[in-house]
């Protein structure tokens, strides 16, 4: 079957690269609107309807209109897309897209890969830290991304972006405070030069915070620190370097279960990411960067014990870090065509020690992977736009992965009108606690995904309105789960490739902009996610989920945004014998500029103080009031 998968996408190269097919026509195109600049759906520029791929993208404008503190407040809009958080502000958060598990989806910062390496579920990013400070964008790519990021893209891609320095030196300070006895101060300087640009921010947030558990008595808080910096060197005129780091370091307070409070439990959590890139144009048709990246994060957990759990005495640490080397080269034989290669190196290490209930001691280990990746894009007379990609993983374990990914876009520009369509594989190899810990095995295999979709884009009334609907469907096999050797006894637990599992649905899309200072937009997304071995539905995945943004501009000073967003039921347990209920969120933020250089802001999240769960047993914040000031010079 891969024998005939490669001579198919080999015939599609051909046909996607000769010369006939760029024959001239009528560019009809600029009746269309092209939408965003994005980078991470290809890794070149591309404007968002020249991708065949569901894209969103979530600007700076947007961000400062939302006013939201942290990153996942922001993707809870998304569609696709559904977020569960075990308690307040600073508490571990997962994301599941388009019903894949949280390790499915890759998340970078600059393009740097994250996640913490060492988590037992298989080594994810845990969104409860990031702040929303020095942020230019957000973007978010969904299917099958394994041919261009390798493993953990199967559900898709979300990019933060930092910002760049651009002009006269700039200096923003903002504060904040609120409800639970939350503050947040914020310090960033950006600039540029004809040579240098530069831009760097500091952040603290303190909250007292709400219990975690549900019905506890004892409020959980935390305190995050995010450091951010940006540097860009225009060495000659043909080629750049560039420089980007972020650090992080939160330390929460929580509980020891669902419903369970515990009154000294703390867990700290460190991220240093950096990179270091340097582009080059050699020639009109050639260009190329070559990037090294490198990813640190620590978990340490600390609970003695106390009054209510007399028996508690954790301490321990997870530490582990990843370096990737990649080589990138765009090639353009006309001006139609792209033609993407690249060449990767990554390494993971990993080491936990401590004690609880017993020893815990992880010794150091290894793990590499090299790939190589083939991307060709096509542009036939501005209107069809085919992406053909194939990548090679050689891992270190269980040997050679190959994936594979058909993209295409066609636009009508005479009816505003884009027709969508993929089809992919992807993978996601053993985290290092899946392969060598005390539950590990190291001759496990990597998920697997096969996956399509297809949709439409249709735009109306000069662009005052759009909407849009695409159908998904998701196949993962291979995927990793737990199972006794002996039922019951926690000795006996081994991680096996026993589980696979199906998730389909229908997101959809509307926005009208009726005033020229009104914008509303909506999304539904339904979705199917069946465990395939057993037919029951999977956990914590909404099968309806709904988003409603309301933005208003008044005076040119001000701004008000209303958000709503409506979670259906979802299966606590995956015997289906527990559901929890639907819940209607809305969240106001309203701004105002008094003068160019100073604004006053101010939110309040859940306005009319609804009381659900997003994780059974787990506590959420009730009507929350928070305002603060903005200051630029």
């Amino acid at each position: 079957m891969k024998k005939k998968i490669l001579v198919l996408v080999g015939m599609l190269i051909l046909l996607t690269t000769n010369p006939i097919w760029a024959e001239a026509e009528e560019k009809l195109i600029a009746k269309y609107d092209l939408g965003e600049v994005i980078v991470t759906a290809t890794k070149t520029e591309q404007y968002q309807a020249e991708v065949g791929d569901s894209t969103t993208v979530i600007a700076a404008e947007e961000i400062g209109k939302k006013g939201k503190m942290t990153v996942v407040e922001l993707l809870r809009a998304v569609p696709g897309l559904s977020v569960t958080q075990q308690g307040g502000l600073g508490s571990f958060t997962q994301l599941y897209l388009r019903g894949g598990a949280p390790g499915h989806t890759m998340v970078m910062i600059d393009g740097i890969e994250v996640k913490y390496l060492m988590e037992h579920d298989g080594g994810f990013f845990d969104f409860a830290h990031l702040t929303t400070d020095n942020i230019e964008r957000i973007e978010i790519i969904r299917g099958p991304q394994s041919t261009l990021y390798g493993s953990s893209a199967m559900s898709g891609v979300i990019n933060i972006i930092t910002k760049k320095g651009r002009g006269k030196p700039k200096f923003n300070f903002s504060f904040e405070g609120g409800s639970h006895n939350t503050f947040r101060e914020l310090l960033s300087l950006s600039g540029s030069t004809e040579k240098i640009n530069y831009s760097f921010s500091l952040s603290r947030v303190d909250s007292d915070g709400i219990s975690s558990a549900a019905g506890g008595a004892e409020k959980d808080g935390c305190r995050i620190n995010n450091i951010s910096g940006r540097l860009g060197f225009k060495i000659f005129e043909n080629s750049k370097l560039s420089l980007v780091l972020r650090y992080s370091n939160a330390e929460t307070d929580i509980d020891d279960a669902a419903n369970q409070d515990d009154p000294n439990y703390t867990i700290e959590k460190k991220m240093l990411s950096s990179k270091i890139q340097f582009d080059q144009s050699l020639a009109d048709w050639w260009d190329h960067k070559i990037f090294f990246s490198s990813l640190n994060t620590t978990r340490k957990y600390k609970d003695e014990p106390d009054p209510v759990d007399t028996g508690d005495d954790t301490h321990s640490w997870y530490k582990g870090d990843m370096r990737k080397l990649e080589w990138q080269h765009n090639f353009y034989p006309i001006e139609s065509d792209t033609i993407t290669t690249g060449f990767e190196y990554k390494e993971e290490r990993g080491f936990a020690d401590g004690y609880n209930w017993g020893s815990t001691r992880f010794d150091r280990k290894t793990v590499d992977n090299k790939a190589y990746y083939f991307q060709n894009q096509f542009n036939f007379s501005e209107k069809l736009f085919t992406t053909v990609g194939l990548r090679m993983d050689d891992h270190q374990l269980f040997g050679t992965e190959t994936t594979y990914k058909l993209s295409t876009a066609y636009l009508i520009p005479e009816t505003g009108t884009k027709l969508k369509a993929n089809w992919g594989t992807g993978f996601r190899a053993p985290s290092l606690y899946q392969l060598y810990s005390s539950y590990g095995d190291s001759n496990l295999k990597p998920e697997e995904s096969k996956s399509y979709d297809f949709g439409f884009e249709q735009d109306l009334f000069e662009d005052r309105v759009s909407f849009g609907v695409t159908y998904f469907h998701n196949d993962f096999e291979q995927m990793i789960g737990g199972t006794y050797t002996i039922p019951g006894d926690w000795t006996s637990y081994k991680y096996a490739n026993i589980d696979k599992a199906k998730t389909k649905g229908i997101e959809i899309e509307a926005s009208a902009k009726p005033m020229e200072n009104l914008a509303i937009s909506v999304n539904h997304t339904f979705l199917d996610a069946k465990d395939k071995t057993t037919g029951l539905k999977l956990t914590r995945r909404p099968k309806n989920k709904s988003n409603l943004a309301i933005n208003y501009r008044f005076f040119d000073k001000g701004n008000i945004n209303l958000g709503i967003t409506r979670v259906g039921h979802r299966w606590v347990n995956s015997a289906n014998t527990r559901k929890m209920k639907p819940y209607v969120k809305v969240d106001l933020a309203a701004s105002y500029d008094f003068r160019e250089n100073f604004q006053l802001f101010g939110r309040i999240e859940n306005l009319f103080d609804k009381k659900y769960q997003e994780v059974y047993g787990y506590a959420t914040p009730g009507a929350s009031v928070y305002a603060g000031i903005k200051i630029t010079f």
